[in-house]
């Protein structure tokens, strides 16, 4: 192979995958925002296409005909979900910040008497640390002031924004509800077309890439959104019974809060039953307590079955993973991390990234070379004379590098 053509098959794999990667974090996120009405109509139409198979299939029904039927359903099914679901949390929400006055007041008292119970307990300490503990109190006051501010304000704006944008929003509406049709309907011209516009060997690199996030991803968000109903049910079926207002918001947001890596129920659970035990109500700490134990049980036994090893990762990935998307995407971060590191992986086994290894392999190995000085180029420039030369000759020679054997027998061949 001529060095020109090996450097510009490794620069044309190292910017094909440098340009792959920014498509994936930088475009691609926003090009399915904007196209989120047909990312939608892809779901519904993901849903709706084995019923109509079946339809076709056992009952004879004409495809378009059984598309009308099944679309109407589907939507009508997840509309009233939506409706049901929706309406009730604005409900509990509106009620719940509503209540955030007294909600804080509480929460203020019974920090209040924490930190006077903790001063009694330091009251042999320095006057020093009395006066830390008051300051960090009165910051904590602070922040959680600020903090409830900031959040009503963005509740404020977010509605604004909602409001000004509900003409859009029908319209969006209206489209997935027409392209959700219109991809069960059309399957089958969309796979002609595919096949027309799309080259053999991209579909075949989009398969893989597509069966990889179906076995993985797909398996592993399905999982986890099973344990997190099943933690949901429990802790709404727990808070009900405790007379907890609004249990269907807060069991919502524990549940939600399970589903973050490293966080869990307890996150929650374990703070608010110890505010309740410094308030002196013992009924709701044991209470909490118990549907904790009863929420990590069911996690525990329905876990190893749902998620499989299939879709699991090893420890030491994992955190790094974790890691990662922490830090690029914060607690979203989180939750995309294990997916994205499961595809990564998933599509280095499946060898879709060989071509750029053995780029930066064949790289790394010329370089090496680059470095090493010959006998004849170090003479030739002065630093080493003939003499010199003719010593280091007599000398036993050195064992020679992987490099300079394998160099040595390609100068053979």
């Amino acid at each position: 192979m001529k060095p020109s053509t090996k450097y510009l098959k490794i620069a044309v794999n190292i910017v094909s995958m440098a340009l792959i990667f920014a498509f994936c974090v930088w475009i691609l996120p926003k090009l399915i925002v904007y196209f989120m009405p047909f990312v939608i109509a892809a779901i519904i139409a993901m849903i709706a296409n084995p019923v109509v198979r079946f339809l076709e299939q056992k009952l004879k029904i004409v495809r378009k005909a059984g598309t009308v039927f099944v679309i109407i359903v589907v939507l009508g099914l997840v509309v009233l979900l939506c409706y049901v679901i929706i309406a009730r949390l604005v409900t509990e929400t509106i009620g719940f910040f509503s209540n955030m006055p007294k909600i804080w007041s509480v929460i203020s008292e019974t920090a209040a008497s924490l930190r006077g119970e903790m001063l009694v307990l330091f009251k042999r300490m320095p006057g020093g640390v009395q006066s830390w503990l008051d300051g960090v109190g009165e910051a904590a006051t602070e922040y959680m002031t600020e903090w409830l501010s900031g959040l009503g304000e963005s509740i404020g704006t977010f509605a604004s924004k909602t409001a000004s944008n509900l003409p859009l929003l029908i319209i969006e509406i209206i489209m997935a509800v027409l392209a959700s049709y219109l991809f069960v309907a059309e399957r089958e011209y969309l796979e002609k077309l595919y096949k027309r516009v799309v080259p053999e060997a991209i579909r075949n690199r989009l398969g893989l890439v597509m069966s990889t996030m179906k076995g993985a991803v797909g398996g592993y968000f399905k999982a986890q959104l099973k344990i997190m109903v099943f933690v949901y049910a429990v802790l709404l079926v727990g808070f009900v019974i405790l007379d907890i207002d609004y249990a269907f918001l807060i069991a919502l947001l524990i549940a939600i809060l399970d589903f973050l890596p490293f966080f869990g129920t307890g996150a929650a659970m374990w703070p608010w039953a110890l505010v309740a035990l410094i308030r002196t109500d013992y009924k709701r700490a044991i209470g909490l307590m118990i549907i904790w134990g009863i929420s990590q049980l069911v996690r525990q036994l329905i876990q190893p079955k749902m998620v499989g090893d299939s879709v699991g990762l090893d420890p030491i990935p994992t955190i790094f993973f974790l890691y990662i998307g922490f830090r690029v995407g914060g607690a979203v971060g989180l939750i995309l991390a294990v997916p994205i590191g499961m595809i990564i992986i998933n599509l280095y086994k499946a060898g879709v990234f060989r071509n750029f290894v053995y780029s930066i392999q064949l790289l790394f190995k010329d370089i090496s070379k680059l470095r090493r000085f010959d006998k004849r180029e170090l003479i030739n420039e002065g630093i080493l004379s003939e003499e010199e030369d003719g010593t280091m000759a007599n000398m036993p020679d050195a064992p020679d590098s992987p490099e300079e054997v394998e160099e040595t027998k390609e100068k053979e061949e």
